[in-house]
C-alpha cells in the first residue's frame, strides 16, 4: 500500500520536485488503493489502466489546460518540450546538449531549440506580417 506523504515546499518549488509527487504512483497496482489514493493519482495525472490493475498517464488530448496545470506541467511549445527533455537527458547541461552525439536520437537536430528543417521566411513574407501586425495595432487601437 502506498502512503500518502504531503509535499514540503522544497518538493514544490523546483521542477524536479514537482516531477517526483507525481511520480510517486508511477507503477502503482490499483488493488489495495483507497478511494482517496485513486483520487490522489488523478490529480497527479494518473487513471487506471485498460486491465485495471495499474495506473497509466492520463490521456492529455482529454485533459483541459487546468488539468494540465495541476498535474505541475506548463504550457510550451513543441520546440521548448524538446529542448526540455534534452536538458533532462543531460542532467541540466547546456553545454553537454551541445556537444550531444545521440544522433540516432529523433530530437537531436532540435536539441537547440531551433527547428532546422524550417525554411526561413522570405523578405515578401515577412513584410506582410509586419503589414498585418501593423493593421492589427491599428484595430485594437480604434475601440468600435
Amino acid at each position: 500500500m502506498i502512503s500518502i506523504s504531503k509535499p514540503t515546499l522544497l518538493d514544490l518549488t523546483t521542477r524536479r520536485g514537482r516531477e517526483r509527487v507525481r511520480e510517486m504512483w508511477t507503477g502503482a497496482g490499483i488493488k489495495g488503493l483507497s478511494a482517496e489514493e485513486l483520487e490522489a493519482a488523478k490529480r497527479g495525472g494518473y487513471e487506471p489502466g485498460e486491465s485495471n490493475e495499474r495506473l497509466i498517464g492520463r490521456d492529455p488530448r482529454l485533459m483541459t489546460a487546468g488539468d494540465l496545470r495541476a498535474v505541475g506541467l506548463e504550457a510550451m511549445s513543441p520546440m521548448e518540450a524538446i529542448r526540455a527533455k534534452c536538458l533532462d537527458c543531460t542532467a541540466g547541461s547546456a553545454h553537454e546538449v551541445r556537444c550531444c552525439v545521440a544522433m540516432a536520437c529523433p530530437s537531436w537536430p532540435f536539441r537547440m531549440g531551433k527547428n532546422p528543417w524550417r525554411v526561413p521566411a522570405s523578405e515578401a513574407q515577412r513584410e506582410a506580417s509586419r503589414r498585418n501586425a501593423a493593421k492589427m495595432r491599428g484595430a485594437a487601437s480604434n475601440p468600435v
